[in-house]
Formats: structure tokens, C-alpha cells, sequence
């Protein structure tokens, strides 16, 4: 008889230990997460990528080891693309992409093989403006220099990025003579551009800014001056003092919609997903961890120390941003894609 009651508390016992586990935790131990950055080593999204790297294992429940993967081209359109459509849908492949490309599915642009309405959003690092700045010997000082004047040459990932697309937007709506020179696969080799004279200045996003491109604003001779920022305001930042906001300078309604509509993306920036089919509680899992590693004093020391503003959105945020940038009006969606073709 003690020995059926020692049996059925030892069944009893597997049976309350099976009942209490944790499938996300049982799910990730032992395993990898790789963080698949659609742009080469240096830039800003590899930077956040790699202070991630550094933390948020702990905060995923089965502690797994976190990787970054580099995976440039097209603006990272390659990178989401792949993770989309032939990485695996389990919870263990993460993609970080430039935040216009939901503007690209929106204006039809060739290449498009994702659908951001149907991503897994788990987070974005920062809520930040784009600006355009110039070299201070390239003789331009200000942005009416180059509205309908000189012309400003600036480098670029390419077309669907944030160091094209505003500056082409501008362009339309300001008569900013901008020239675009594209094919740069990283954020640091397009600021190393700029630095070794090869071009006259860059667009980038305000925050976060590695340090190649605070390296081009900081010192008592800076080699660049910010000349314009998006938005329909200026940051407090000791970088854009006395620089104008673009659609303070948009003479009609449609120019302000342009503007507009170009600036929503950079309110995203650096946005993290998974592709559709992972399971509903990994990504609220994942969720929950980037939001614990946003908060966390080391993760917060390390990007403080590399000069990351980290102004977090949580993945039902960015999904309603995200679903504002695809439901454009059709003639504005026009309009832009005639702009950016």
C-alpha cells in the first residue's frame, strides 16, 4: 500500500511539474535568436543591433544565446525579404530594417516581397526627425542655398531609404536642389563618404546617430553643419539650433501632406520584427523582452555610452504607424511614388 501511495506522488508530482512549465522558456533554452540587420557593420540599426546583442538574451524566458547576422542590400530589402519568406517561423529569427520600406509596399516599388501588414512587430528603438546636413566648405550654409541655387550632393543606401527618400521629397516639395549619389551599403561607409570629400553632405535620421556621423557635427570645426530637419518642428538639440523644419517652409497644402508623409517613418525608427506564422505567444514573449531590455540599467549604460537615444514604441504602436503609412490617400500615394520612382 506505501509503495502505490510513494508511485501516485511521484506521478502526481511529474504530472504538477508538467503542468507548471513553461513552453516559451522549454521552447528557447539551448537555442539561438538571430537578429538578421538588413545593413552592413557601423550603421545605426547594427549599433542598437549589437547593445541588444548584449542584454536581451537575459530577458527572454530560457535565456537563449543572441546573434547578428549583416545582411545588406536594397536598403535592407533583402534582409526582410529573406527573413520573410525563407527563414524560419518559429521565434528565432528577427529582422531589423529600415522603417520606409512599409512606404515602399505602399507605393508599389519593385522588389517588394513582404507584406507589412501581416509582420510581427515587436518593437522600435527610437521616435526621432531626419535631417539633411552639408560639408562647411561645400558653400552652403543654410537650406535656401539650395532651394532652386546651389546644388548639394549627398550620399545614400538608396531608393526606399531615409537618406533618399527625404531629400527627393524635398526636392519636389521645397525646390531643394539635392543630388543623390546611391549604392553606399552602410550608414558609416556613406558618412566616411562625406568625411573623405567624395560628396558634399548626407540625410540620415537625428537620433540615433552613430559616432561616424557625430564625428561629421561635433568638435569647434565640425566638417558639417544640419541645414534641415523633418518635421513640422526643430528638435531641442544642440545640432539643429536655428535650422528650419520643412514643412515650416512648404508654401502649399500638398507640399505639407509630402512632407508629412515622409517624416511618419522616422517616428518608427529602427523597427523590429518576425515574420508572419511565429507562434502568438513567442511574440508576445519577445515583445515582453525588449521591452524589459529598454528598461534595463545595463542595456540603458550601453547605449549611453555609444551615444543611442532610446525612445522606445511597443509593437501595437508601430503596427498603427505602420498601417497609416500604407493606407496613404491614392493621389498623394501618387504623387509620392512619381517623386520616388
Amino acid at each position: 500500500m506505501a509503495m502505490k501511495l510513494w508511485v501516485f506522488a511521484v506521478a502526481l508530482m511529474l504530472l504538477t511539474a508538467q503542468a507548471f512549465a513553461d513552453p516559451i522558456e522549454d521552447f528557447y533554452r539551448g537555442k539561438s535568436v538571430r537578429i538578421v540587420v538588413g545593413f552592413g557593420p557601423g550603421g545605426a540599426t547594427d549599433t542598437i543591433s549589437r547593445l541588444l546583442q548584449r542584454v536581451l538574451s537575459k530577458h527572454i524566458p530560457g535565456t537563449p544565446s543572441v546573434i547578428v547576422e549583416n545582411k545588406p542590400g536594397g536598403g535592407s530589402m533583402l534582409a526582410l525579404n529573406t527573413v520573410y519568406n525563407a527563414e524560419p517561423k518559429d521565434g528565432t529569427v528577427i529582422v531589423g530594417f529600415n522603417q520606409d520600406l512599409i512606404r515602399s509596399q505602399a507605393l508599389g516599388a519593385p522588389g517588394v516581397r513582404f507584406d507589412a501588414r501581416k509582420l510581427n512587430w515587436i518593437a522600435t528603438t527610437d521616435d526621432s526627425m531626419g535631417i539633411c546636413a552639408a560639408r562647411t566648405d561645400s558653400g552652403i550654409s543654410k537650406i535656401q542655398d539650395i532651394m532652386g541655387g546651389k546644388e548639394l550632393v549627398v550620399s545614400s543606401f538608396g531608393k526606399g531609404t531615409l537618406s533618399y527618400d527625404p531629400p527627393a521629397v524635398m526636392k519636389a516639395a521645397l525646390g531643394t536642389n539635392f543630388k543623390i549619389v546611391t549604392g553606399y551599403q552602410s550608414g558609416a561607409a556613406q558618412r566616411l563618404a562625406v568625411k573623405n570629400g567624395e560628396v558634399q553632405g548626407f540625410c540620415t535620421s537625428l537620433d540615433p546617430m552613430t559616432a561616424s556621423a557625430r564625428e561629421l557635427l561635433e568638435g569647434s570645426k565640425p566638417i558639417t553643419k544640419i541645414i534641415i530637419v523633418t518635421g513640422s518642428q526643430t528638435p531641442d538639440s544642440p545640432f539643429t539650433r536655428g535650422v528650419p523644419a520643412a514643412e515650416t517652409l512648404a508654401k502649399t497644402d500638398e507640399a505639407k501632406r509630402l512632407l508629412r508623409a515622409i517624416h511618419l517613418g522616422f517616428t518608427i525608427t529602427i523597427p523590429y520584427a518576425f515574420a508572419p506564422g511565429v507562434p502568438k505567444e513567442r511574440v508576445q514573449a519577445m515583445q515582453t523582452a525588449f521591452a524589459k531590455t529598454f528598461k534595463d540599467p545595463e542595456f540603458l549604460a550601453l547605449a549611453e555610452k555609444a551615444q543611442q537615444t532610446i525612445r522606445p514604441k511597443s509593437g501595437d504602436q508601430v503596427a498603427r504607424i505602420a498601417k497609416e503609412m500604407l493606407d496613404l490617400p491614392a493621389p498623394l500615394a501618387e504623387k509620392l511614388k512619381i517623386i520616388l520612382q
